[in-house]
């Protein structure tokens, strides 16, 4: 029931945000400035910056996802930094860079939703092509939810469970109210151990239904920007120790 009340919730709020759109003479790409449609983003601009071709073809970091240049497996910076071991693999889609900044400000500050689909249809397509089925989303500040009356991961969420079929493990829970983009690199690596906790263990068996009980042995842990890589190394070791399972990262944004 759920499903279904998202799915025509995110119908409803659809048309209307087209028609409002419509009225008001359609959203300016923040790309190239030319009108476009449903999106802040112009259909030709989205083929042309946010092609998922480059993400498959281009070599990454396994531990961060940035694209590489030389023929090891990890960047220099990872090599050099022992905090960064737990992921397997790591993908992160697009740099955090120009317009991609404005997009996320719009979407995050601005609270411009339909940008939801639009990111959460680039995630559902590159987990579809990589075969990837599960998915435990980075928890949101303890308070978010209810001051702001939405979070970003988890409208990530529900359209990938509705629309996609990937099944979602809600785990995870965060013991810190501080925002992290107001920590600085210290501060965020001083997190890992701390900032995030796995849920009791009545909560990890009622989301371990959705796979029959079993936890999978493979699963991705999503985040919209990853900055230092402190947020995902330590989920990933909460993860990693309890259930001994492959772990791949995925985030929307990475600040190279």
């Amino acid at each position: 029931m759920k499903k279904i009340y998202f799915i025509l919730k995110s119908i409803l709020l659809s048309v209307f945000r087209f028609i409002f759109i419509f009225i008001d003479g359609g959203e300016t790409c923040v790309v190239c400035g030319k009108k476009s449609n449903y999106y802040p983003i112009c259909a030709k601009c989205q083929k042309e910056r946010f092609s998922l071709k480059n993400v498959f073809d281009i070599p990454r970091c396994c531990h961060c996802g940035r694209e590489l240049i030389s023929t090891k497996e990890s960047c220099f910076p990872c090599r050099s930094d022992e905090i960064k071991r737990h992921s397997d693999l790591c993908y992160s889609l697009f740099s955090y860079r120009l317009w991609n900044k404005e997009l996320m400000f719009l979407w995050k500050q601005q609270e411009v939703r339909t940008l939801s689909f639009f990111f959460g249809n680039l995630i559902g397509k590159f987990l579809k092509e990589k075969g990837f089925k599960f998915i435990i989303p980075v928890p949101p500040r303890p308070g978010k939810i209810s001051e702001k009356g939405w979070d970003q991961i988890e409208e990530l969420c529900k359209i990938l469970e509705c629309f996609y079929g990937i099944k979602v493990f809600r785990i995870l829970k965060r013991n810190t109210s501080k925002q992290q983009k107001k920590l600085n690199r210290t501060e965020r690596l001083q997190t890992i151990g701390s900032a995030y906790s796995l849920q009791n263990q009545n909560v990890i068996k009622k989301e371990l239904k959705k796979n029959k009980g079993v936890f999978p042995s493979e699963v991705c842990i999503l985040d919209d920007v990853s900055t230092t890589g402190a947020t995902l190394e330590c989920c990933s070791k909460l993860i990693k120790e309890a259930f001994e399972t492959k772990i791949i990262g995925i985030t929307i944004f990475i600040v190279d």
